[in-house]
């Protein structure tokens, strides 16, 4: 399938200039890079990290977001070239057949980034091309500013500003492979030839390359033939209740973690508290935890928590275990719906993070990020609070706390912390639908 042809601007450039940021491909490359890979983690939870990740791809470039679709795709491809296969529990045979039914989606995965590296070079030598002329433009009202009055209004030399871009070239900027592998550049030659920005753009007005069908707002697939599709397809945009989808509007995320790293906005419906303790009050009552989980949709660079899921659960006066993981595994794929974290009750303590609790935390964000720990404790106050790790140091503490027990003392300080606005990234709203399942039996 040929790709269409425009001399206009497409969706991204114009992300690009209202966001401010240029970026190539050696700089998205590096972003790719930014995850702590633990071989000390479970496999299933890396597994399900990676589809995460490839979702979340998936998104964005169904909403034309290219550069972050590259470095999720480019994540992914690492995650499963260079390190799930090198994880000690890679050699299981369960284990295996799921690494096998990931690396069905590669090929594409690595097809789509070749098309999306070509597109993003494009742009990025217009957005040169962009700078060049602002940047030309300063010189001459500068060097009018030094003329005579007479000799600026009597100038004949209009045509020095055509002159400098439509036969100009911006400065080669290729990367030899060799240059990538100091940086700690992927081994591996697929993901190396994907991070090697070999090309030297002309700003000629003449062909600039669009994703979309010069016909239809549809984005196409990867177009090589030799690959089953069906194993691999770009999403539509998340349809969300109540949410615009328009291409002008973009969520900007506001918080940081303690390293200054960005989080999505997470958009809580106001309502879903109170439905939950609806839910766990035969439980509160006896004394009993009650947990669910916090799914939703990415749209527009944040998300938004749809649903609520009550998992099988065995629970205690201070302990809630969450029962037949796949069952509820399988609610979420079917539903297209990410993991934002879970909902507790403390029927007799306080609000806070247990050493339980921050393990439980542990695995939710180590396979996102943005993923939250709400606490309800009717019988206190305050009553419930929105809670992340710290990152660093809680997130790597809790990682590599090998503490025996089910309670052991955390004697670090600053573990853990709000994640509400306006310091945190967590916005509560009242009126957002959702939706509760009920997964016990």
């Amino acid at each position: 399938m040929s790709l269409d042809y425009s001399t206009g601007e497409d969706e991204h450039d114009r992300a690009l200039q209202s966001s401010g940021r240029i970026r190539g491909i050696r700089e998205l490359s590096e972003a790719a890079k930014e995850y702590d890979f633990d071989p000390t983690i479970h496999l299933r939870y890396w597994i399900r990290t990676a589809n995460t990740i490839l979702r979340q791809a998936q998104i964005y470039d169904s909403e034309s977001n290219f550069d972050e679709a590259y470095i999720l795709y480019l994540r992914y491809a690492q995650l499963l070239l260079e390190s799930l296969p090198n994880h000690p529990e890679s050699r299981h045979a369960s284990e295996k057949s799921r690494l096998g039914a990931l690396r069905k989606s590669l090929p594409g995965v690595l097809d789509r980034l070749e098309v999306l590296k070509v597109a993003i070079n494009e742009q990025y030598g217009r957005a040169k091309k962009r700078e060049l002329q602002i940047l030309l433009r300063r010189q001459e009202l500068e060097r009018a500013r030094q003329r005579p009055e007479h000799q600026y209004l009597n100038k004949t030399q209009d045509q020095e500003d055509s002159n400098d871009i439509s036969s100009g070239q911006a400065p080669n900027i290729s990367f030899k492979p060799s240059d990538l592998r100091g940086l700690g550049a992927a081994e591996h030659e697929d993901l190396l030839r994907l991070q090697t920005s070999s090309y030297r753009p002309t700003f000629s007005t003449e062909a600039s390359i669009s994703l979309r069908n010069k016909d239809s707002d549809k984005l196409y697939n990867t177009s090589v033939p030799s690959h089953d599709k069906q194993e691999f397809t770009i999403i539509p945009v998340a349809q969300v209740q109540g949410v615009s989808t328009t291409s002008s509007i973009e969520h900007k995320a506001k918080a940081t973690t303690e390293g200054g790293s960005s989080l999505r906005t997470i958009f809580l419906p106001s309502e879903l508290r109170s439905s939950f303790l609806d839910i766990a009050l035969p439980n509160t009552k006896r004394k009993l935890e009650t947990c669910g989980i916090l799914c939703g949709k990415l749209n527009r660079n944040a998300f938004f928590v749809t649903h609520l899921a009550i998992p099988e659960q065995e629970s205690t006066t201070d302990t809630c275990v969450t029962k037949d993981e796949e069952s509820l595994f399988s609610f979420l794929d079917e539903n297209e719906l990410f993991t934002l974290g879970w909902i507790h009750t403390h029927p007799t303590q306080t609000c806070f993070l247990s050493s339980i609790d921050l393990h439980t935390q542990n695995s939710y964000q180590l396979m996102l990020a943005e993923s939250i720990a709400i606490v309800c404790a009717p019988m206190h106050d305050p009553s419930w609070g929105i809670f992340r790790l710290t990152d660093p140091p809680g997130l790597k503490i809790v990682t590599e706390c090998r503490l025996p027990g089910t309670f052991h003392p955390h004697p670090e300080k600053n573990i853990y912390t709000s994640a509400m606005m306006p310091a945190g990234h967590v916005s509560v709203r009242d009126g957002l639908p959702f939706e509760i399942v009920d997964l016990r039996k």
